[in-house]
């Protein structure tokens, strides 16, 4: 009975012993396992953006163009780009219809005769705009606000344009107006910013693939103005650099790339011309793929010029629309355009007539207020502007704004 004791117990030893043994293999292998899976390289790049080894800002003074007069403050500005602001990952158009009689008895915002160019030449520059900034955000204060502003960082309003609002910081300075011409309404929102840093993006959730409204967005990032970008969530392609980040390198011809570089100039291209990798190791700081190119060198493209499909280059294909164009460095020019649908008989959305624009217009428009450079951000039901706590713009759909994936910000 001893000797069967002892043995019996021997043998429950043995087992007990391989059994701990077992645990540990397989204890092991989970681990080795899940740190494959937490370092894999496989890992989707939308969510793990690629930066540069080293820092690409730095105070090189970008070559001087003939057409790209600034005063000195600005330049000084532009120059220490990247100066103060910080990174983070965080993360879109319009058109103007332009008849005969629109604008001709005018001069068009932002153009300037010879005699003006030749007195601002010959006489000091204005106070940097810094001067007149608090590190509060200043909204306008009603009818009074309306009533006192003509103009906005040096930009005189149209006989039909009425002033909005503005949002101030230290940083930036951001004025909107509302243009009304018939049943067609649009907001020029005209920006001014001291480095190229204070140009934000944000994606919804933190996610290229996120969705949310675009005041939720803002909201999120304590933004004191947006408005929708790029829903670069909705395709997998595409060059998208967010805040100096590389999230997504994959090609396509099919959507024009619109780039910000580090000096704060907006470059456009066809999305397959450049190398993601290439521009964030040449520090562009945004990216998007979306467009049409709506204004290049200062010139308007016309409809058989614009990269993208068919339909939407249609006369009659006017939407509301989201847009950002570049009037001087770190001066920017966005446009909002309202458009209303109803349902049609066939159960779709139709524009009503006199609403939205199509892509000429909103090239024109872009042109007429001097713009050097305009991109066609994503429109129709994403178009959303926010502003010091709420929407400026109307949703074209009684539901309102779509989610979106990104918006571009300033705060």
């Amino acid at each position: 009975m001893k000797k069967n004791r002892e043995s019996g117990g021997f043998k429950i030893k043995s087992l007990t012993a391989v059994g701990m043994r077992v645990v540990a293999i397989v204890t092991g292998v989970l681990i080795i396992a899940v740190g494959i899976l937490c370092t894999s390289p496989s890992k989707a790049a939308d969510d793990a953006p690629y930066f540069p080894p080293e820092d690409p800002f730095d105070e090189t003074e970008p070559e001087e163009t003939d057409t790209d007069p600034v005063t000195s403050a600005e330049t000084t500005a532009a120059d220490t780009a990247y100066d103060t602001g910080e990174a983070s990952s965080e993360t879109g158009t319009a058109e103007e219809t332009t008849d005969a009689g629109t604008t001709s008895d005018v001069t068009a915002p932002g153009e300037t005769t010879a005699a003006a160019t030749t007195e601002e030449e010959t006489t000091a520059p204005p106070a940097p705009v810094t001067e007149k900034e608090t590190t509060q955000s200043q909204p306008s204060s009603g009818a009074e606000g309306m009533q006192e502003y003509r103009e906005y960082n040096g930009r005189s309003f149209y006989p039909n344009e009425t002033f909005v609002g503005e949002y101030k910081t230290d940083r930036v300075s951001i004025g909107v107006s509302n243009v009304v011409d018939g049943n067609l309404s649009y907001f020029i929102c005209d920006i001014k910013v001291k480095s190229v840093k204070d140009f934000k993006t944000a994606f919804a959730n933190n996610s290229i693939g996120g969705r949310a409204y675009t005041h939720k967005i803002a909201q999120s990032v304590g933004a004191g103005f947006a408005i929708n970008g790029d829903f670069c969530g909705y395709r997998n392609s595409g060059i998208i650099i967010r805040n100096g980040g590389l999230y997504r390198d994959k090609k396509s011809d099919d959507w024009d790339l619109c780039y910000l570089n580090k000096y704060g100039d907006l470059i456009t291209c066809r999305n397959d011309a450049e190398s993601g990798k290439k521009l964030v190791n040449d520090g562009v700081w945004q990216s998007w793929c979306f467009g049409p190119t709506l204004v290049k060198d200062y010139k308007a493209l016309k409809n058989s010029e614009f990269n993208t499909p068919g339909l939407s280059r249609k006369d009659w294909a006017r939407e509301s629309r989201t847009a950002i164009g570049q009037i001087d460095r770190l001066h920017y020019i966005f446009i909002v355009v309202d458009a209303k649908r109803v349902v049609n008989a066939a159960g779709g959305y139709d524009t009503v007539e006199g609403t939205g624009m199509n892509f000429d217009e909103l090239a024109a428009t872009f042109e007429a207020l001097g713009c050097k450079t305009a991109y066609n951000l994503d429109g129709g039901a994403s178009t959303s502007l926010w502003m010091n706590g709420k929407v400026i713009n109307v949703p074209c759909m009684e539901a309102g704004a779509r989610q979106v994936s990104d918006i571009v910000y300033f705060k």
